[in-house]
């Protein structure tokens, strides 16, 4: 695992491997500044470094009056940190900061509302313009970019200054950092572009249901496994954590700049040994390998967690939003462990073992679905994203019904609703079902099976009756389709070739055939009843 840390300093470049001397003056992590959201009807968490073992007065002045403060003593090091008693939304003021013979420190036109947390990898990061995005290509596609950001930006009017957003900068670090990089602005037409997508549609859609302020604290990257947003002593914890570390070492070594070098050399000499596709083609076994994974540097466990989320730590929020998945296809079975552990290690991190947390299943793209089951990593990595559902106060919604073949499908509104939808019903109380239908259980009845399911009320087909998307075989053999049809919360499938049904698979595949919705119009999640992580009850 050292080794790993040196590579990362070695790989990432610039990278602050030491200590920063601590300074004597008053300082405030970079989340706690002007502009700043602090979490409604909750204590307001605020920390920061001053001369050790001074004295350190914070209050928080509302324009109305009746001030809110705490008095801390910094411990050796300089850390001290409190709570502000909380307040309601709308509350707003200036946070001052003194301690003995230094500075004072103000932190300007603070608001009170509520205050979320999105993290994950490409599809929670990328922004409504689609900044820097060579695959948007189909003339649709840049049509409907264009109308999100026209969209966005007269939301963003509409709402200033009432929705705040902040960006974490993005940063590979070889130990945990006590602050990140970023800044809390206020979103109009200029910022919207530049916001990320799912980010923007969830906090708005609060902001405008809930009627009150509302931020957002976005800390994403793209290409990125779950074990980069893991501390070292939660994914030590794992059983696959041992795993992970010796195969970024073994990655890191492969994609040495001596090794790449090397490789660079040879494919330019076996190119010009093999100058025509006649000679590619029949000398191919001779092409050089190219190094295990050229990303291999994006890939160092804990180097976001410690770069990007630690420095966050533990400033009030009312939740986490999570779009991550496609960045473990490599070895999708792990993620039923690490996704938990990393849930609860959050949670401990923010000292609060209920913070809710809602993440997307993951979505469809690629190739559509033509065979009836089509062994994949990503249907596995959705399976294992369910194993996260043992967790209480945690929330799923399914996308596989919105994306267009790219990965990085423009419409993200719908994504960003539904996780508002979740929030508005689960941690706020609003009325609506927002839950996805999810396989239950089923059950062999002669010729057919029965399957049940969550959340299925109102549930159909969306294709007048049709239902297609199902798989079904007997005890071995091929998977064939299977007709279906709907009666109350339960589906019936069978196949007039196969007398004895012993499992079903539905939607198994990247980019799978999806006919289900319940009554709200959210489309059933994919699932498969021969051994996988979601046949068991849920609660």
């Amino acid at each position: 695992m050292r080794s790993v840390r040196r590579a990362a300093c070695h790989i990432a470049g610039g990278l602050l491997c030491l200590a920063v001397p601590l300074a004597a003056e008053i300082r405030l992590p970079a989340i706690v500044s002007d502009h700043a959201m602090f979490q409604a009807n909750k204590p307001v968490a605020i920390w920061g470094w001053a001369r050790p073992e001074s004295t350190v007065h914070v209050v928080f002045r509302p324009g109305l009056g009746g001030s809110k403060d705490f008095t801390a003593t910094a411990d050796a090091k300089g850390n001290w940190n409190g709570f502000l008693e909380a307040m309601t939304a709308g509350t707003s003021g200036e946070l001052t900061v003194s301690a003995q013979s230094e500075a004072d420190v103000r932190v300007k036109d603070i608001l009170v509302g509520e205050v979320w947390l999105a993290s994950g990898q490409s599809n929670m990061e990328y922004d409504i313009a689609g900044t820097g995005r060579t695959d948007l290509k189909n003339p649709s596609e840049i049509a409907a970019v264009a109308q999100n950001i026209r969209e966005a930006a007269a939301e963003a009017v509409a709402a200033r200054p009432e929705i705040r957003y902040f960006k974490v900068g993005i940063h590979r670090a070889a130990e945990p950092e006590d602050d990140v990089r970023g800044r809390w602005v206020l979103m109009d037409a200029a910022h919207v572009p530049k916001s990320s997508a799912v980010a923007w549609n969830f906090i708005y859609m609060l902001h405008v249901r809930l009627g009150a302020p509302a931020g957002v604290i976005v800390s994403a990257v793209g290409n990125t496994p779950i074990e980069t947003w893991m501390s070292r002593q939660s994914l030590k914890s794992t059983h696959v954590g041992q795993s992970i570390y010796e195969r970024s070492e073994a990655e890191l070594a492969e994609a040495s700049p001596d090794k790449i070098a090397a490789y660079t050399s040879a494919e330019k000499a076996w190119e010009t040994a093999n100058s025509t596709p006649e000679l590619m083609a029949a000398n191919k076994s001779s092409r050089p390998r190219p190094p295990a994974n050229l990303s291999a540097a994006n890939y160092i466990p804990n180097q976001y967690y410690d770069g990007m989320i630690r420095g966050l730590q533990p400033y009030t929020v009312r939740g986490v939003i999570w779009y991550q998945g496609v960045g473990n296809m490599g070895h999708p079975t792990e993620y039923g462990e690490l996704f938990p552990a990393l849930i609860k290690q959050w949670r401990a991190d923010w000292r609060d073992p209920a913070l809710p947390f809602l993440f997307v299943e993951e979505s469809n793209f690629g190739i559509k679905q033509s065979q009836p089951v089509e062994e994949n990593a990503v249907s596995l990595i959705r399976e294992q994203q369910h194993m996260a559902l043992d967790l209480a106060d945690v929330g799923m919604t399914c996308s596989i019904d919105l994306g267009n073949g790219n990965p990085h499908f423009p419409n993200k509104r719908a994504v960003g609703e539904r996780l508002a939808s979740l929030a508005l019903h689960d941690i706020y109380g609003r009325s609506g079902q927002p839950h996805c239908p999810i396989f239950q259980s089923y059950k062999v009845e002669g010729q057919r099976i029965r399957l049940r399911f969550r959340n299925a009320e109102g549930l159909r087909s969306r294709e007048q009756g049709t239902l297609r998307g199902f798989a079904i075989r007997g005890k071995a053999g091929d998977w064939l389709w299977a007709e279906g049809r709907v009666e109350g919360n339960s589906i019936i499938v069978s196949n007039r070739n196969i007398p004895a049904p012993r499992s079903v698979r539905y939607a198994w595949a990247v980019n799978p055939t999806a006919s289900v919705e319940n009554g709200e119009g959210l489309p059933l999640c994919p699932f498969r009843t021969d051994g996988g992580a979601v046949e068991r009850d849920r609660h």
